[in-house]
């Protein structure tokens, strides 16, 4: 598969990027995403979103560092 434009994550903003750059016919647009579904009601109510994000199974927690 070829395309012009990769992005990775198909968050709100992701998809906006997505459907504008790919209005032009001319324009190959990938869109990646990463997930599977999952049972867990947590994913589905909005006051879990604070435990999701606690949780090693449904949220990738990577190392961050301040700059400067």
């Amino acid at each position: 598969m070829k395309a012009d434009y990769i992005i990775v994550g198909a968050g709100a903003a992701e998809c906006v990027l997505a459907e504008r750059l790919s209005r032009d016919p001319n324009v190959r647009v990938l869109l990646v995403e990463l997930g599977n579904a999952t049972l867990s009601p947590l994913v589905h109510v909005p006051k879990g979103f604070f435990r999701t994000m606690r949780s090693r199974r449904l949220a990738y927690h990577y190392p961050t560092w301040p700059l400067g």
